[in-house]
């Protein structure tokens, strides 16, 4: 997504002095020695003995760029390892101009293999981006390659840099150098430093340093990109113009976003309000109805494109009348549509907190990409982006994060906004299921038949009801073999249909539906004068955690939701159940407060030739403490627990 304020080509004022020369050098050493890793990491496929990067602020043609140097050297110790790093890439962006690049490697026996010009070639990634690439040489066991990257790209106000991958680290450094004028700060995430400048002469200096920085851990339940050490920067202060006034502030921002999407043209105004015309809004429509019709006419009628080629795309007269938006378009159409129709409503910017979760207390500004609107009367949220999501649902990476959103306020004529800030509260648990009824009943030769359907209502159905109403229809045939879990085949589902898949039933949450008809002889197996049915495999395979494990991070989920299902079993004639008690399966996790809030029940009750099998599954809280992962564990191996039920019914 494109980033909202990523790159501020500002002037800050007079020329000065150039800037020492940066920590992190160009040159390396041209008799290089062998690193020594610590005992620990002796056992990674590789290790990163050195991971430094410095930026260097200077003034260039009355601009100030940023002169960023990365030096690298990796240690490469055995074949998983060789196999991952003889080959480097180095992404080229617009704007960005590469001044150095050079690889080398270093055998055990201290041979150099240095990588010539002509054998870095310019060619398209797998997502089509472009690169430069080449093969490392002389790459063995025990080897070590070295990279140096040098660029020079457009100034900009914030920044972050990683140190943290799935290969340790021995050393890390990070330096930020600047003239005295700027005063940038920093902050360490996830164990990485955070530390002030120091002022050297007319040039100040951040320096932070992390040693035996471990290897990310692949953890299931995890936002691993967030959890990763990493440095943030600002430009906070510029002391010779206000000083002790700090810059770039939350308040700031929602200037800046009120000033880029609430200003109209009395042009721009007129359209908007034919068009509201055009979609039926009326000043007797309540607000949540006045909400789906623009909603509905916006995404159902506006294209939404990443960039278009028209210095006048967007205006909103021209919106309107192509049909087509950018993404700040497509913001300003509903924002003006709001204003015009009277709904009373709240802009706000935001992260995706499976990557960078929103600080209140460090105000970079570049993480802020995802727009939400918030309507205080109906306390609900708007994805205006998502074509395919509707009121009052958004992309489940916003749930639980903070955002700055714009609180307009009207003094006369004038119209101004104050920075909010907000959580953006999930829809509740109880409004989010995956539920399954299913009808098992047997034929005169003892197979089991199902009668089935499953049901997705909010967070959900996103995927599904995407796929459903977009996928060609020689394709949905796939779709629902992978939704019918319950067929081990995919001829043995004899009918199948789908129910409410249009998107304008996310509004009174109308659950999608899958209905089918299975033959399901694998549930059911004979020994010897009894019958084995296989009741745990109706629901599904299910996740499980039944490996203990030194848990390193916490907990997060995707969104609160339920998992509701039933099965009837239709008992044989002549036959019962003889264990029924197997199923009855309980656990739940309680937080600090001392609420439940994840669980999961199953219980039965048999009457007559009817076996009713009852399976509530819930989780209602998305970010859990490291130290609560054995109670949660319980609850996800009680699900995989009635994966394993089996009844055996014998004759009466």
């Amino acid at each position: 997504m494109k980033k909202t304020f990523a790159y501020l080509s500002i002037f800050l004022g007079a020329s000065f002095p150039s800037l020492a020369q940066t920590a992190t050098s160009t040159e390396w050493d041209a008799k290089p020695t062998m690193h020594t890793v610590a005992q620990s990491f002796l056992g990674a496929e590789a290790v990163i003995i050195e991971e430094d990067i410095s930026l260097d602020f200077k003034e260039d043609q009355d601009k100030i760029w940023i002169y960023r140097t990365l030096h690298r050297i990796v240690k490469v110790q055995d074949e998983k390892g060789i196999e991952n790093f003889n080959k480097i890439s180095v992404p080229t962006y617009d704007g960005s101009e590469i001044q150095v690049l050079k690889a080398r490697t270093i055998t055990p026996a201290g041979k150099i293999f240095e990588i010539t010009k002509d054998k870095m070639k310019l060619s398209k990634s797998d997502n089509g981006s472009s690169e430069i690439a080449f093969a490392m040489e002389g790459v063995e066991k025990n080897a070590e390659i070295e990279l140096i990257l040098s660029d020079k790209k457009p100034f900009s106000l914030f920044g972050s840099e990683s140190f943290q991958y799935n290969v340790p680290v021995m050393h890390a450094s990070f330096e930020l150098s600047c003239p005295k004028r700027l005063i940038f700060e920093e902050k360490g995430y996830n164990g990485f430093p955070t530390v002030k400048d120091t002022l050297i002469d007319k040039t100040r200096y951040i320096t932070a340093t992390k040693s035996l920085i471990p290897a990310t851990v692949n953890e299931v339940y995890s936002f691993n990109d967030a959890d990763r050490m990493r440095a943030e920067y600002k430009l906070s202060y510029l002391p010779d113009e206000q000083e002790n006034v700090r810059q770039y502030t939350w308040k700031d921002f929602a200037k800046r976003l009120y000033e880029n999407l609430y200003k109209t043209s009395d042009k721009e105004k007129s359209a908007v309000d034919k068009y509201l015309e055009t979609l039926g809004v009326n000043t007797t429509d309540n607000e949540l109805d006045k909400i789906k019709k623009i909603e509905n006419g916006i995404k159902n009628n506006i294209t939404f494109y990443k960039e278009i080629d028209d210095e006048n795309a967007g205006h909103l007269d021209v919106v309107i009348s192509k049909k087509s938006a950018t993404e700040s378009g497509m913001v300003r159409l509903f924002a003006a549509c709001f204003v015009a129709a009277g709904v009373n409503h709240e802009l706000g910017l935001t992260t995706d907190r499976t990557e960078s979760p929103f600080d209140i207390d460090f105000e970079n500004w570049n993480h802020m990409d995802y727009y939400v609107f918030y309507f205080p009367n109906l306390k609900n949220f708007l994805y205006p982006t998502g074509p395919y999501i509707r009121y009052p649902w958004v992309p489940s990476s916003l749930l639980t994060n903070k955002g700055v959103f714009l609180k307009l306020t009207k003094l006369g004529d004038v119209t101004n906004a104050i920075a909010d800030i907000r959580t953006i509260t999930p829809m509740p648990a109880s409004a989010s299921h995956m539920d399954m009824n299913a009808a098992i009943s047997f034929t005169p030769d003892m197979d089991a038949m199902a009668q089935v359907t499953y049901s997705f209502a909010g967070y959900p159905a996103m995927g599904v009801r995407e796929s459903a109403v977009l996928l060609p229809k020689d394709q949905v045939k796939e779709l629902i073999q992978g939704i019918v879990s319950i067929a081990d085949k995919p001829e043995n589902i004899l009918t199948s249909s789908m129910a409410n898949e249009g998107f304008e039933n996310y509004y009174d949450n109308k659950p999608f539906e899958v209905i089918a008809s299975v033959k399901t002889s694998q549930l059911i197996e004979k020994a010897g004068n009894k019958y084995l049915f296989k009741i745990g495999d109706v629901i599904g395979r299910q996740s499980e955690l039944y490996e203990k494990v030194d848990r390193k991070l916490p907990l997060d989920l995707d969104y609160p939701h339920y998992l509701n299902r039933t099965i009837t079993v239709t008992i044989p004639d002549g036959y019962k159940i003889l264990n029924p008690e197997t199923i009855n399966i309980h656990a739940e996790y309680k937080n600090a407060d001392g609420n439940v809030t994840a669980g999961f029940s199953s219980d039965y009750k048999i009457e007559g030739n009817k076996l009713t099998v009852n399976i509530s599954e819930f989780y209602a809280q998305l970010h859990l403490p490291v130290g609560d992962y054995e109670p949660f564990r319980k609850v996800i191996n009680a699900s995989a627990d009635f994966n394993k039920v089996n009844l055996l019914m014998g004759k009466e």
